[in-house]
């Protein structure tokens, strides 16, 4: 028997004062006898040993009455059979990744879950709560109820070892404390919760009730001719009726569509978007598994035209204006006599075309022109054996040189290179490849494009892309070869400022923003209705490249302005790996089996730490030794 205030027993040293009253008042008396009264002494006799028993019956009801009356304030208890003891304090890991969306019996995961924490948690339970995103430390559940109502759902999702090193760091210091982790443990990667049951940590599992989800999972425009390619997934093919799909610019809508899953968890929908148009828009469906997915946002902005200034012959610059055509592109092409070098620094790309011999002013301006990020493309000249090979070599410490006559095929190409990353559905082997009749050795430079004895043929390093043979009909077929138009095309676009239709938050992202010369100095910013931020942003030639990983908080639309004004639209969107309904398996944990439910740990606990109280016993017993008095005192003659 354990007792709640020990130091009560301390008075248990006041028995002794009605045990000294006793003793004063049982002093003994002088005997006188008389003559001819033995029968009297008799009677006396008699009466004086009952009267003693009664008096020391009721010092014995008295004492244990006291004795009852003390032990009941001292709170005596019997522990509980179980091991575990009533926390001091609960540190609590409670997931508002997005996947707690999904609704339970009695609403979302995570609302419900905060809910009964509320009601579970004694008001005066001191706890330390952390989310994905936020740590709530030292706090009574009665001082932060509207903080924790408050936490809203985010991107981000702890991994296991993450939560391991989470829970010791914030439980270092702290003795008998609980460690509670709340979560539906979706499995995201292949690491496994099995760490936290050797770290001690009571797992409460929830459950959605249904395993049902549509997800836009992808968007982009198709060939940049303004129609929207969506790739809709479902993650259970079961769903009976269609869905709606609606696709907005701004409020307005723009287009519409139906969703089937009857025959498969896949939908790839083609949607025409107006041309010619900026749009800040978003796609929508209706979805009963997760909400978050259910809307992507992107934006389409009207790009500007590239300048492209060719210098070479007009004969060798033809099939660069085939190419570059009016529509996307300010092409201008000249001679090296007639060159204007204040085109130079109005070009986005510049194309040595085959010139025999460089001045010292024109190397000097091409250097000038790539350090600011311009694009520079060098054509060689047949017979060209050393004029490239000191500028080339001074300037971007590339290796120009080693003519070889002997005729080879183009066979490599570099499917991922942002060239040809999405020229090709699939890479080939069975291709027309074009052939070289002579070439240059090209080192410490990137192969876009190589010959058959993996040598070079189309070399990059950084913004400077070199050929390694004339591209004229003597030399090669490459001009009649199926790469050539995307080869130049996506060279000359490289320098464009081009923004994706949407970006991913929480991830890398580069950004090229097209500015115009007002705005050279100018501080962008990225803001919406919610949010607005400055970006890291590097000044380049006709453009900024403005750079984002945690910012914005939130997917939407955003505007990019200078000055309050508007000069690009940009959108953000959510990963969706948190749409794929799989979650850990938990059965293998030994030590602390998962709970379904907050209430249901908690009723739990509170039943393995309940202790058998037994003050109101002692309080009965000191009654019952009160009323004993009473009928000695009022019976017992």
């Amino acid at each position: 028997m354990l007792f709640k205030h020990p130091k009560v027993l301390y008075a248990l040293l006041a028995l002794l004062i009605p045990i000294l009253i006793h003793l004063f008042k049982l002093r003994k008396f002088k005997k006188t006898a008389f003559t001819n009264v033995a029968f009297l002494e008799k009677i006396r006799l008699q009466t004086r040993k009952s009267s003693q028993l009664k008096k020391w019956l009721v010092l014995g009801s008295r004492l244990l009455l006291l004795t009852g009356l003390i032990f009941a304030f001292a709170e005596p208890y019997f522990p509980s059979s179980s091991k575990k003891q009533q926390p001091e304090k609960y540190i609590i890991y409670l997931d508002n990744s997005f996947s707690m969306q999904a609704k339970g019996e009695n609403g979302p995961l995570l609302k419900r879950a905060i809910q009964e924490l509320i009601e579970q948690i004694n008001e005066n339970q001191i706890i330390t709560l952390f989310t994905n995103n936020e740590v709530f430390k030292n706090i009574r559940i009665s001082e932060a109820q509207n903080e924790l109502m408050d936490i809203d759902y985010v991107a981000e999702q702890l991994s296991p070892d993450q939560l391991s090193l989470k829970f010791k760091q914030l439980s270092k210091g702290n003795k008998n404390q609980a460690f509670i982790a709340i979560s539906d443990f979706q499995k995201l990667t292949n690491a496994s919760y099995s760490d936290l049951d050797k770290f001690a940590v009571d797992v409460i599992k929830l459950t959605p009730q249904q395993f049902q989800n549509v997800v836009i999972d992808s968007l982009h425009l198709k060939n940049k001719n303004n129609e929207l390619i969506l790739e809709i997934l479902a993650s259970s093919n079961q769903f009976k009726q269609n869905l709606p799909l609606s696709v907005f610019n701004g409020t307005n809508l723009i287009g519409k569509a139906e969703l089937n899953f009857s025959e498969t968890n896949t939908q790839k929908i083609e949607i025409p978007l107006p041309k010619n148009t900026n749009i800040n828009g978003y796609v929508q469906t209706v979805s009963p598994g997760l909400t978050y997915d259910n809307t992507r946002y992107f934006s389409v902005n009207t790009p500007p035209k590239t300048a492209i200034l060719a210098i070479g012959s007009p004969n060798n610059n033809r099939f660069l204006q085939k190419i570059y055509t009016s529509k996307e592109f300010i092409f201008k092409g000249t001679s090296l006599a007639n060159l204007n070098y204040a085109d130079i620094s109005t070009s986005n790309c510049i194309i040595i075309n085959e010139v025999n011999e460089l001045s010292s002013a024109l190397k000097q301006n091409l250097i000038s022109f790539t350090n600011q990020g311009g694009i520079l493309v060098v054509i060689p000249a047949k017979g060209d054996d050393n004029k490239l090979e000191n500028f080339l070599k001074s300037s971007y410490n590339i290796e120009f040189r080693n003519r070889n006559s002997a005729e080879k095929k183009v066979t490599q190409i570099s499917f991922e290179h942002p060239i040809f990353k999405n020229v090709f559905s699939k890479q080939i082997k069975n291709f027309q490849y074009p052939t070289v009749k002579e070439n240059y050795q090209i080192k410490n430079a990137q192969k876009v494009l190589g010959l058959e004895d993996n040598t070079i043929f189309l070399a990059q390093k950084n913004n400077v892309y070199i050929f390694s043979a004339p591209l004229n009909e003597q030399t090669t077929n490459f001009k009649k070869s199926p790469l050539i138009v995307p080869c130049f095309f996506n060279i000359a676009k490289q320098n464009t400022p081009t923004s994706q239709i949407s970006y991913s938050i929480n991830q890398p992202n580069d950004i090229n923003i097209n500015i115009t010369d007002q705005n050279q100095d100018k501080v962008l910013h990225i803001k919406n209705d919610l949010e607005q931020f400055i970006p890291l942003q590097q000044l380049y030639k006709n453009y900024v490249k403005i750079s984002t990983t945690n910012l914005p908080h939130k997917a939407g639309n955003y505007v990019v302005t200078s000055n309050d004004s508007i000069i690009s639209y940009i959108s953000y969107n959510y990963p969706t790996n948190e749409s794929n309904l799989v979650y850990d398996d938990l059965s293998t944990f030994k030590n602390n089996k998962p709970n379904t439910s907050v209430t249901t740990y908690f009723s739990n606990a509170k039943a393995s730490f309940k202790i058998k109280e037994l003050w109101k016993w002692f309080l009965i017993f000191a009654l019952a030794f009160l009323a004993i008095e009473l009928l000695l005192l009022k019976f017992l003659k």
